[in-house]
Order: C-alpha cells, then sequence, then structure tokens
C-alpha cells in the first residue's frame, strides 16, 4: 500500500489509506492559485483536518510503500487514535 504525507508548512500530515493523492495535489495547487483556500485532508486516524494554504506557503508531497492498517478507512465517523502531526505516528 502506498501511504501518502504532505507537509504544509513545516507540519506534515499522514493521509489516510486510500486517500487519492493527485485530488489532494489539485486541491492545494487551487488553493494557491485562487489565493489562498483551505484544503481538507482526512489523516490517518480517520481524523478530518483544514488546512489554511495560500502563495508562499511551502507544501511538500511524499509517498512510500507499507503495510496496510486495516483501521484506516478514511471513515471519519470511526476515528481510531488521536493524530497531530507525523511525529505521533511513531508512537503508535
Amino acid at each position: 500500500m502506498e501511504r501518502h504525507t504532505v507537509n504544509i508548512a513545516g507540519t506534515t500530515f499522514v493521509l489516510a489509506q486510500g486517500t487519492n493523492i493527485d485530488t489532494t495535489k489539485n486541491a492545494v495547487v487551487q488553493a494557491v492559485r485562487a489565493g489562498g483556500d483551505l484544503v481538507d485532508l482526512v489523516v490517518f486516524g480517520n481524523e478530518k483536518v483544514s488546512a489554511l494554504v495560500s502563495p508562499g506557503v511551502a507544501v511538500l508531497f511524499r509517498s512510500l510503500t507499507v503495510d496496510t492498517d486495516n483501521r484506516d478507512t478514511g471513515d471519519t465517523d470511526f476515528p481510531f487514535a488521536h493524530f497531530d502531526s507525523y511525529d505521533s505516528l511513531e508512537n503508535l
């Protein structure tokens, strides 16, 4: 499985399994082109995060192959672990 992360202004978010990374990239590009906007993400743990993305904000995408986590469905009605950042993932 591919695990995708997005780093926005120095904070890294691990996206939920099955997230379409191209859709996320397009949302970020559209926010920048609009002069700034909120980009909604569903992150590992099935939690919603909104990030303000605007021109001048550094955004970095990363993908790597990992084992599937059956809890990580992207269904925000069933969160399974509090998750603030990539660093928190190390403690799960």
